[in-house]
């Protein structure tokens, strides 16, 4: 803007000494700068043409207090090179509705593509939605500035976790695999679509390095990790009891301990039903975890229909006995439940009251036994 300011009053002085001094001198600045004005104009509108914009996040699964990485994608098929562009990217966080608008440049050569990595701070779980808002192109010299209509308009979403503490827990019963296979429920979610090719999907943090496949990793560039689907014939019950949480310090806490007992039991070998009493529908929802990364999954939405500040506080036993009854559960099934108090039963025993200040001490404390 400041240079288009600029240049305003440079054509402007031009013709108004031409005028008075009657210079053609000045007359031929005058004319001379509206065409270099109108060149440039056509110059920047063929590149704008030839040019498209898009996005992409190679993370599906950032865990807090790493970077997360939005690659901007300059595709110029055009013969001549593009001038300065502009990218506004819109990230929105589906856990605070916190919205940022953040401006990167870029610019490509004639006929090239390039990526440019761009580094959010992933400082709150929950999923951050990325996206184009608009982008602008601008000439060589920078004076004026037009739109760039052909760009990427989807959302593309990072799922934000919080680090992952180690339970410790002691698998003592048996149950069969039919209680759970037998049982029609539906899930409402669908676990991350993280299987690439076979037996092999894309590292996830919170994977064990076990599981990594250095061969693969090494010639894509990329950590990935071998599939694998627990054989356990272990099953449990997670009950997640809803309460009130006013403090966010105390919900993002909340979160990390529901995640961690969560990802410590299936690492453990026990496939479990996180399970949560939904208020709107007066109904037990429920979401298998066969693996780590299905756990992730309650990030999504799970968190914010549990900790609501019109919920009522509810108790495990009162949690439970809903789902044998909703599920029509005859056989008996361990279980542990957690509440907003961060008190943790086993069989309707109350167990620990974790400290959420220090959870990471507080958490390796006691061990489950199911």
């Amino acid at each position: 803007m400041k240079r288009l300011i600029f240049y305003i009053i440079l054509m402007s002085a031009s013709i108004y000494l031409a005028l008075i001094y009657r210079n053609g001198a000045f007359l031929n600045i005058f004319y001379g700068s509206i065409f270099i004005l109108l060149f440039l104009i056509v110059l920047n509108i063929i590149s704008i043409y030839h040019t498209d914009i898009s996005i992409n996040t190679p993370q599906n699964v950032v865990q807090t207090g790493k970077k997360i990485i939005v690659e901007i994608i300059l595709n110029n098929r055009g013969i001549i090179p593009t001038g300065r562009i502009g990218v506004f990217i819109k990230s929105v966080n589906s856990y605070t509705s916190k919205k940022e608008v953040t401006r990167f440049y870029v610019s490509a050569d004639a006929g090239s593509s390039i990526i440019t990595k761009c580094y959010y701070n992933a400082k709150t779980p929950g999923n951050i939605e990325f996206c184009i808002k608009k982008a602008w192109s601008e000439d060589y010299l920078g004076i004026l500035r037009l739109p760039v209509f052909k760009h990427d308009k989807y959302e593309h979403t990072v799922m934000v976790i919080p680090v992952l503490y180690k339970v410790p827990v002691y698998i003592t019963q048996t149950v069969n695999d039919n209680i759970y296979e037998n049982d029609n429920a539906p899930n409402i979610f669908t676990a991350p679509d993280s299987i690439e090719n076979g037996d092999i999907r894309q590292y996830i943090p919170g994977d064990s390095f076990k599981n990594i496949h250095w061969k693969l990793s090494a010639k894509s560039g990329e950590l990935v990790s071998r599939q694998k689907y627990s054989t356990a014939s272990h099953i449990a019950l997670f009950f997640i009891c809803p309460g009130r949480i006013d403090n966010a310090y105390k919900k993002r806490r909340f979160i990390q301990a529901v995640l961690s007992i969560s990802t410590s039991l299936v690492s453990n070998g026990c496939i479990h039903y996180i399970c949560w009493y939904n208020e709107k529908d007066n109904s037990i929802t429920r979401y298998i975890v066969k693996q780590e990364s299905d756990s992730y999954c309650f990030v999504q939405e799970g968190i914010n229909i549990i900790i609501n500040k019109k919920n009522t506080d509810k108790d495990a036993d009162w949690i439970r006995n809903m789902y044998i009854s909703q599920y029509n559960v005859k056989n008996y099934i361990p279980f542990i439940a957690i509440n907003t108090k961060f008190e943790l039963f086993a069989d309707g025993k109350k167990i620990i009251q974790y400290d959420f200040k220090d959870l990471k001490n507080s958490i390796g404390k006691t061990e489950i036994v199911l």
